[in-house]
């Protein structure tokens, strides 16, 4: 699922300049405040502590050591466009056409879950549905938030997007298609 998103990223690598990427905020001339990147790693750590919970699978996997852990290296890629669409594009769309700050979060927290809800197609469990849409609406609500208090800056949102990508979203496809998601910790 992350090749096509990062046929954006191979564009403005290849000098194409691409207005997505205007202002991604990790220059320092441009960084987010301290407390954003400090909201941010604790919205990183709290959804990376609630996967391991829920989906013990997850967790369990952290010890593996892989070829399929470069997996979510790949995902960074993912984290990184959905954070300029979801949050940096997306709101500041909404914001233009003068649409509160509210309404942008939730408008953007709600496409982002949607687009999340894909785990349901490996899995088939209509009963992870729910609690997949749930989680991901929280994240992108609070990646949002963090969005705004950082200045409209998407840099903090991206290197927590990146960080749960990293440690949880490979292991979070092998559980959706082995239908693994309550392999207890030992």
């Amino acid at each position: 699922m992350s090749i096509p998103m990062f046929i954006p990223l191979l564009m403005q690598m290849l000098g194409y300049r691409l207005v997505l990427f205007n202002n991604i905020g990790l220059d320092e001339n441009n960084l987010a405040p301290w407390y954003a990147w400090t909201i941010a790693l604790i919205v990183t750590l709290l959804y990376v502590l609630y996967t391991f919970k829920k989906i013990p699978f997850v967790y369990k996997m952290q010890k593996e050591v892989s070829l399929f852990k470069i997996l979510g290296l790949v995902s960074i890629i993912g984290g990184l466009i959905e954070e300029l669409v979801f949050r940096q594009w997306l709101m500041d769309l909404f914001a233009y056409k003068g649409y509160g700050i509210i309404i942008q979060v939730l408008i953007s927290a709600i496409l982002f879950s949607l687009i999340h809800i894909v785990w349901v197609i490996f899995s088939r469990d209509i009963k992870f549905l729910l609690g997949a849409f749930i989680s991901t609406f929280l994240l992108g609500t609070l990646l949002g938030i963090v969005y705004l208090i950082g200045n409209r800056n998407v840099g903090p949102c991206i290197i927590s997007h990146a960080l749960i990508n990293i440690i949880i979203e490979p292991w979070l496809l092998l559980a959706a298609i082995s239908k693994d998601w309550k392999t207890k910790i030992s």
